[in-house]
């Protein structure tokens, strides 16, 4: 097998100073550098973007199978949802 290309590029990102100000903050407060933050946040949304497609994959599976529940019950799990 050939050997795989080495990644010798990075990717920025601009900021306006005032969201930087922001970001700069939250990284203080969180014990982190101001990169280490961002790409931190990155990572985790591309996380939350594979779950929830995940999700809807499966939801749209269940359709197929006629797994459907009834509108009651799905305003009960909304709710539920939202109860502090």
């Amino acid at each position: 097998m050939g050997d795989l290309p080495t990644y010798s590029g990075g990717m920025q990102v601009r900021f306006t100073p005032e969201e930087e100000a922001r970001l700069a903050k939250i990284a203080t407060q969180e014990g982190l550098d101001l990169e280490e933050l961002v790409k931190d946040a990155a990572l985790r949304l591309l996380e939350d973007d594979a779950q929830f497609r995940s999700g809807v994959r499966r939801g749209v599976e269940q359709a197929d199978r006629g797994e459907l529940i009834e509108e009651a019950e799905m305003d009960e799990r909304v709710k539920r949802m939202f109860q502090p």
